[in-house]
């Protein structure tokens, strides 16, 4: 994975670590939950794969609005490259506020559900 210059990341490398884990934390749960430790699945279209290249991890809980939970391991799914831009392209901003939205886009995903339910 590569970080652009003057992104979101401290200088001190602290805050590109700790997104770096949580990625892997978010790739590990979905794994084991979903993959049965074989693959990494997208939630949406079920695309499995073996590595983590064409697949992104998404914040339920939007990283700008919520930076309490901006490394909470449960606070991410996976999407594949296509799902997750087509979540953006379908709701644009409104998703920054609206974290229920990635549950539409889902169509009603059980644990995305009690996750947004257990944390407003």
């Amino acid at each position: 994975m590569r970080f652009k210059k003057g992104n979101r990341w401290s200088k001190n490398g602290k805050g590109k670590l700790r997104y770096t884990t949580w990625r892997r934390m978010v790739f590990e749960l979905n794994k084991r939950k979903v993959g049965l430790s074989r693959y990494y699945v997208c939630v949406k279209c079920n695309k499995k794969r073996k590595t983590t290249r064409v697949l992104h991890a998404h914040h339920i809980f939007s990283w700008n609005k919520f930076e309490s939970k901006r490394y909470d391991s449960k606070n991410g799914v996976v999407l594949c490259v296509k799902c997750h831009n087509g979540f953006h392209r379908k709701y644009k901003y409104e998703a920054l506020d609206k974290p229920n939205l990635l549950v539409e886009y889902l169509n009603g995903d059980k644990a995305v559900k009690s996750y947004i339910r257990e944390n407003k």
